[in-house]
């Protein structure tokens, strides 16, 4: 089994930097969407009018710092999932459980990464617009849509994993 893992752990690398590099991103989108808010709040308080823009730029930065998080979360198995039928049954009882719904969560993204992207053809074919900005949207769901597309090459990756028993990477503290 070793080699097994090592090819494993191999082929897990790259996936986890590119991940990760990607929810930083969305991280760093959410801190700016934080301290937006807070500006706009207080110029709101000092002048009585708010930052121009600032709530289209907000939203547009929402989508992408929900989407940017996904294929890391995955890849490091950081979802809820509850456990208890699982620990009242022998290992190899457990094991499947753990692969089927590592499977159902590779059909569920694949689900969402259409529907997304059926929304970005539908934003792009409307022309939609930011209201104040006058930003185009559809970009941005796009780029959502990428980012949920890329989460089917990872999740599979887990289950492959799974199937393998190969465990969780390390998590940095």
């Amino acid at each position: 089994m070793p080699a097994t893992e090592s090819v494993v752990q191999r082929l897990e690398r790259p996936f986890l930097i590119i991940s990760r590099a990607a929810a930083i991103l969305g991280v760093l989108f959410l801190l700016f969407v934080a301290a937006l808010s807070v500006a706009d709040i207080l110029t709101r308080e000092a002048t009585g009018r708010p930052i121009r823009g600032a709530y289209d730029l907000s939203e547009l930065l929402t989508i992408i710092v929900i989407a940017a998080c996904f294929p890391a979360g995955l890849l490091e198995r950081r979802q809820i999932k509850v456990a208890f039928l699982g620990a009242m049954l022998p290992r190899w009882g457990n094991r499947a459980l753990e692969i089927f719904g590592a499977l159902c969560t590779a059909l569920m993204f694949a689900a969402i990464a259409y529907y997304v992207t059926l929304h970005a053809q539908r934003v792009t074919a409307s022309n939609e617009y930011t209201m104040v900005l006058h930003w185009p949207v559809a970009p941005w769901w796009w780029v959502a849509a990428a980012c949920f597309w890329v989460c089917i090459p990872a999740q599979t990756f887990v289950v492959v994993a799974e199937i393998l028993d190969h465990p969780a990477p390390e998590h940095d503290s």
